[in-house]
């Protein structure tokens, strides 16, 4: 289900880290680190050699994963200037990531749009996490994707209110679980039509 508002939604996907800072100056957004990879190894999950959540790397290592275990992908999209994906991130994303009622069901990826970080893409080749937004037709953060093991779009999430967003991750992580496993199901179609990882 695709939850859309004019509430807590940035449209600046692709803002220059100038523009970027001009904004923080104004306090028109709020800094926000990433989730470092190696901080709480000892609490967070590993699956084989894939970490539960981390930072978007190599994606085709990530979908031989999924495909090998049937389980879907969440691609949390984020930006520095972005006070409300910082929000996500310590109300939702690490809960989500200390809990073991999340391990094992899925894998989480994060991508900093407004990151110089490059990853390995679907063709081999690197790729800017602004220019994969593009691809994946983001046009605001935070924004949530989820894919079926094999690179299909079966959610996503975008603009949600807090106090509503804890309903649309579960329905679209339960939702995302049963797709890996059968596509079949009009549910795991909805969004056929939308970029996906290949």
């Amino acid at each position: 289900m695709t939850v859309s508002s004019r509430l807590p939604f940035c449209f600046l996907p692709v803002l220059s880290r100038p523009l970027g800072a001009l904004l923080l100056a104004f306090g028109l957004g709020a800094a926000t680190p990433a989730i470092a990879a190696d901080a709480d190894d000892s609490r967070m999950a590993i699956y084989d050699d894939v970490r539960f959540v981390d930072h978007l790397a190599d994606l085709p290592a990530d979908l031989a994963w999924m495909q090998e275990h049937d389980k879907p992908m969440m691609l949390f999209f984020h930006a520095s200037y972005c006070g409300y994906c910082q929000q996500i991130d310590d109300e939702f994303l690490i809960p989500m990531r200390l809990d073991p009622d999340y391990q094992g069901r899925m894998i989480i990826r994060r991508v900093q749009i407004d990151s110089d970080d490059r990853f390995i893409g679907v063709d081999g080749n690197w790729k800017v996490p602004a220019a994969f937004a593009d691809e994946l037709d983001v046009r605001g953060v935070p924004y949530v994707l989820f894919f079926s093991p094999d690179g299909e779009r079966i959610g996503e999430i975008t603009g949600a209110a807090p106090a509503f967003y804890n309903h649309y991750l579960e329905r679209n992580i339960d939702r995302a679980e049963r797709c890996a496993k059968d596509m079949s199901p009009a549910e795991c179609r909805e969004f056929i039509d939308r970029p996906g990882l290949k």
